[in-house]
């Protein structure tokens, strides 16, 4: 019996009683009301990924940290010490001393891990694209499921490009040759010469003159303790329960299932509930970092501080503080803090204000994005300041109790929230504050490209800097550090110099989609053939094994995966929920409806 069928009983079932007549009456038109609103509040269809500017970059996540990491940035140049939950970009280097191990994701099924004394730089990194660099050391590239993304791992004269799920054991030694191994699925490894596909249960090594390299296959080497520490790990991502009341595109839930429990909320359907003490909220334990292209980035203390701070919205309901993760349908893009930011009190740098607060937003609530094409390298970008705002009457969690969070504008980006630099924003502040839409104006200064207090560790850097790559070279620009923080310094001083009238409190946020090709970097060109030499069971690459040549074309893995994400717990009760609008194509606001 359809919806409507069981509706008409009901009404001839009750028609004859009036006060029958009212309540189903008034059932109905808030059932009507209801529908209406969640029209209103889906958005289109989500773009095709190939099409929308925001798919050309994308951020990877330190997700495992064993001893002394460090990361050299890629826009400064600067070795920082390393934290859990900490974003990589493209250009950035990541280290692990003696002792020591590190995981990076790319995504919740493609992730690389670092044994100790291994070296790997972040080349391309786009949506479902991920271009990687080992300069030495020792790296598993695990791949959990078949999926759609494009991979591939350069070495200083191979690049491997996994064809399926697998795990992948690749070793950069110190005179420069390769170790490939494949314990489980298949990969094939392109040279400036030809490509060659690699089965389980082998390894291959690659050696000789970048143009031209010899190598051998035999039997896989033997397992070891690295082998086993990788194992442990997959395992715990695999009992992993989280993952199935998300979007695919979300990464970092495995951390969710220790530290909080999953309900069903009529309003919003599943929604997690994290284990904190009393007086905690959301965006308060951690710090502001500057992460190149995106800028001001929320950098969580909290264990599971990645996906929750970075897609969804947080609201407060009958379980307390609760995180929406948003639809379940759609690419979904990572932002660097859903937080609505404002001003309050006195005289102070920036904008004008003494103190800087944010709070998180809510189901629904509108993010303006303080980066882009058009903002990148050009300081505060299409940024207003609207004055003489009641932050509540904007923010539904201003007015929740502890739902804002507030530091002397002087620290911001200098060092995490503490009691001692928090500061109290009373009812009497929220209510004549002044606040940002867009880019936030603060000028970074070199603190604030640091993920903690911690002092770096050595940088063992390799001298490779060439590495074989079979793609073309990408047309993202980057801007180096002292420039973006030079841009910034002129917007804040020509902000202070003009008297403006504030904008509209529903003035859009207008970006540009202008970019600058960089220069071909990270590939070796192919030099002239050398005469094909045999030395026992080494080979040249020649490409017969697969019937390629010369570049092979970006590898794809499939087939590609729809995952169907599993309804409420068994001790819950099934639920659907709403999608809500977004600010710009590449915000990660919700889609679509949650199914």
């Amino acid at each position: 019996m359809s919806q409507n069928q069981r509706v008409i009983v009901w009404w001839t079932k009750c028609y004859k009683d009036p006060v029958k007549v009212t309540r189903a009456f008034i059932a109905s038109l808030a059932m009507l009301l209801t529908r209406l609103s969640l029209q209103a509040q889906t958005p289109p269809p989500a773009p095709d990924p190939a099409q929308d500017p925001a798919a050309a970059r994308a951020v990877a996540r330190i997700s495992v940290m064993n001893g002394v990491v460090s990361v050299r940035r890629g826009d400064s140049g600067e070795a920082v010490a390393a934290a859990v939950n900490a974003p990589l970009t493209g250009t950035d280097r990541l280290f692990t001393g003696d002792g020591s191990r590190a995981e990076i994701q790319f995504d919740a099924l493609n992730m690389i891990r670092l044994a100790p004394a291994t070296e790997v730089r972040l080349g391309e990194l786009a949506y479902h694209h991920y271009q990687v660099q080992i300069a030495g050391g020792t790296t598993e590239f695990r791949v959990l499921r078949d999926n759609d993304a494009e991979i591939e791992i350069s070495t200083p004269s191979i690049a491997v490009h996994p064809l399926k799920h697998g795990i992948y054991r690749i070793t950069v030694k110190p005179d420069g040759s390769s170790e490939v191994t494949v314990r489980e699925g298949e990969v094939e490894i392109s040279s400036p010469k030809g490509t060659e596909k690699l089965g389980q249960g082998k390894t291959m090594e690659a050696r000789g003159a970048a143009d031209n390299p010899e190598f051998q296959t035999t039997g896989a080497i033997a397992g070891d303790a690295w082998d086993k520490w990788n194992a442990d790990r997959d395992h715990d991502l695999e009992k992993s329960v989280s993952g199935r009341y998300v979007n695919p595109d979300i990464n970092g839930t495995e951390e969710l299932d220790a530290n909080g429990r999953w309900v069903n909320d009529p309003a919003y359907g599943q929604v997690w509930v994290p284990t904190v003490d009393p007086g905690w909220a959301p965006y308060r334990v951690g710090r502001w970092v500057w992460v190149d292209y995106y800028g001001w980035t929320w950098v969580s203390a909290d264990p599971w501080g990645w996906a929750p701070y970075h897609y969804g919205r947080w609201y407060q309901g009958p379980y307390g503080w609760a995180w929406w993760p948003g639809a379940i349908a759609g690419p979904y893009y990572w932002q660097p803090a859903l937080v609505g930011f404002f001003g309050w009190g006195g005289v102070g740098i920036g904008f004008g204000f003494g103190n800087i607060g944010w709070v998180g937003l809510a189901p629904y609530e509108r993010f303006y994005p303080g980066y882009g094409a058009g903002i990148y390298g050009r300081g505060f970008g299409a940024m207003n300041v609207v004055r003489n705002t009641n932050v509540g009457n904007i923010y539904r969690n201003a007015r929740v109790a502890n739902g804002v969070t507030s530091m002397a504008s002087n620290q911001f980006g200098r060092s995490g929230v503490t009691t001692a630099n928090y500061v109290h924003a009373s009812s009497a502040d929220l209510a004549k504050a002044g606040s940002v839409r867009g880019g936030v104006p603060m000028t970074p200064s070199r603190e604030s490209t640091h993920f903690s207090s911690a002092a770096a560790g050595a940088t063992h850097g390799s001298e490779s800097s060439h590495f074989y790559s079979s793609r073309a070279s990408s047309s993202v620009s980057h801007v180096s550090f002292d420039q973006q923080r030079q841009a910034m310094a002129r917007s804040a001083s020509s902000m202070a110099a003009r008297s403006a009238a504030p904008a509209p409190a529903s003035a859009p946020i207008h970006t540009s989609t202008n970019s600058v090709s960089p220069p071909n970097r990270g590939t070796t060109p192919a030099a002239p053939s050398a005469p094909a030499t045999q030395s026992g069971g080494w080979q040249r690459f020649s490409g017969n094994n697969s019937g390629a040549s010369g570049h092979s074309q970006p590898v794809r893995i499939n087939p590609s995966v729809v995952q169907s994400r599993t309804s409420a717990p068994s001790n819950s009760s099934n639920s659907s929920g709403r999608g809500a609008s977004s600010s710009a194509p590449h915000s990660s606001a919700p889609r679509g409806g949650r199914r």
